[in-house]
């Protein structure tokens, strides 16, 4: 029994942002989508008619259910410490920071580097990209994962209206976030039997599960937390195996994120610790993977690819671990922590205003 006491940790009443749960489920989305873009492992795992492009689509729709929840969580977190005035306003102002100052590094260093290599992109490609809306003018994105960011920072713009609508719903939050759901499933039909586009929505079914699981973040955990990751490990076989045999990948995703969304909120922590650092620190390095780990498959088994296949797959490694961790600290935290503060100035002042406006009153 004392050997195990190291691995107990006292359960949260209710979920939180910094849940190791969370950072292992955001660490296996990263890890699915840079296996998914290993052209050594694609070429074996097509023998056994496994579409592993498709195990990168899980990670990424994995990220939009996680990252609807996180948000969430942070604004609840923001509306109690600064308080409800311009809460979107201060919310787009963190998010800003969050995302843009990484990607928009990563894209210009990588557009220099495709200069003479036959594939430079146009300064329309570079500019979609920089301002991340390559998803509604049809431009290619740079580097490939930037794709899916469009519609991240897109799904930003609601968020903090579901978020008002769930905290005024109470009780009825949930079924009418179902209903929304469902809701959105059927726009989606719509426009495709119509002709209309409908890809900007389509991956809205995959974002409204963090919301669910937000309504449901008071349920007591009473599920022992092997059964979400039994859930992950079971869909990463069988989502790219299904598309390997014709299921439109999209679709399947939809109750794919449902489900995943409605068991998160009823798992317990994990409670090995290797498992939660090991979770944790992956994490923290995870949106620098995302966005780096493209060039430097590019690098190790392109530009190296006559080297012996330890030294590509030893580049790598060193490359994605290396950038992911400079991208970080040299660019992503302190654009986080800019962010945290001209929020937390801002509300200052909008605070400062309102009492002195009721002074004069």
């Amino acid at each position: 029994m004392l050997a195990n006491a190291s691995f107990i940790v006292k359960q949260p009443d209710s979920m939180r942002g910094d849940s190791p749960n969370l950072d292992l489920l955001r660490s296996l989305a990263v890890i699915f989508v840079v296996l998914s873009h290993l052209p050594p492992l694609g070429l074996i795992m097509e023998m056994y008619h496994y579409h592993l492009q498709s195990l990168g689509l899980l990670g990424v729709i994995i990220f939009f259910v996680h990252t609807c929840l996180v948000l969430m969580l942070s604004l609840e977190r923001q509306t109690d410490t600064l308080g409800e005035q311009r809460r979107a306003s201060l919310f787009f102002v963190r998010r800003a920071f969050r995302i843009y100052p990484l990607s928009v590094v990563v894209v210009l260093v990588v557009s220099v580097f495709a200069k003479g290599s036959g594939a430079e992109p146009t300064y329309s490609t570079i500019l979609s990209n920089l301002l991340l809306i390559q998803n509604l003018n049809g431009e290619p994105s740079i580097p490939g994962a930037l794709w899916s960011l469009p519609f991240e920072v897109q799904m930003y713009l609601v968020l903090p209206m579901l978020y008002l609508l769930v905290v005024r719903a109470g009780k009825t939050a949930l079924w009418r976030v179902c209903l929304l759901w469902l809701g959105s499933i059927g726009v989606i039909f719509t426009l495709y039997r119509l002709g209309l586009n409908y890809h900007l929505l389509k991956y809205l079914p995959c974002f409204l599960p963090g919301v669910m699981a937000f309504t449901l973040r008071k349920t007591p955990r009473k599920v022992a937390p092997w059964a979400l990751f039994l859930y992950v490990g079971s869909v990463a076989v069988i989502y790219p195996w299904a598309v390997a045999y014709g299921v439109k990948e999209n679709m399947l995703a939809w109750p794919v994120c449902l489900a995943l969304g409605l068991i998160i909120p009823w798992c317990r922590e994990i409670d090995v610790s290797w498992l939660r650092s090991t979770g944790k620190v992956v994490a923290r390095y995870s949106y620098g993977i995302y966005l780096v780990h493209g060039p430097c498959i590019d690098f190790a088994f392109n530009y190296l690819g006559g080297m012996p296949p330890l030294l590509q797959w030893g580049s790598f490694i060193a490359a994605t671990a290396t950038l992911s961790y400079l991208a970080y600290h040299w660019i992503e935290k302190p654009g986080i922590d800019l962010g945290g503060r001209l929020a937390k100035r801002w509300s200052r002042g909008i605070v400062t205003g309102l009492v002195t406006n009721q002074a004069i009153d």
